[in-house]
């Protein structure tokens, strides 16, 4: 006896990685090296977050420094980003819904085009 055999097509939101850091960040969750790489495939987060997130959004990230050990024991030092919703970061914090609500828009209307 044959099987059928079904594909579904799966529509998937696909995002840069300044919408994914900001999505993140809005979302009150901090961002280190490890989740940095894990979730957005960025390995300098040091560099990304000034470059995609503070400069062109006017918002500055706290950072928070963080130690810990290797799995070998030895002396690790890291540091976490995150938004915090201050009135320095008030209109930065704006133009990131925005951005994202647009593209969620885009989004939209592409899948019901297709």
């Amino acid at each position: 006896m044959k099987e059928k055999m079904i594909f579904l097509t799966i529509k998937t939101n696909k995002m840069t990685r300044t919408q994914a850091l900001a999505k993140h960040l809005l979302a009150g969750k901090p961002v280190s090296i490890k989740t940095a790489y894990n979730y957005f495939g960025i390995s300098n987060i040091s560099r990304e977050v000034i470059r995609l997130i503070e400069k062109p959004f006017g918002v500055q990230l706290t950072r928070t420094k963080k130690e810990g050990k290797t799995k070998y024991g030895t002396h690790c030092i890291w540091l976490e980003y995150i938004l915090l919703p201050t009135k320095l970061n008030a209109k930065g914090i704006n133009a990131m819904k925005r951005m994202l609500k647009e593209e969620k828009k885009k989004v939209a209307k592409m899948n019901a085009i297709s």
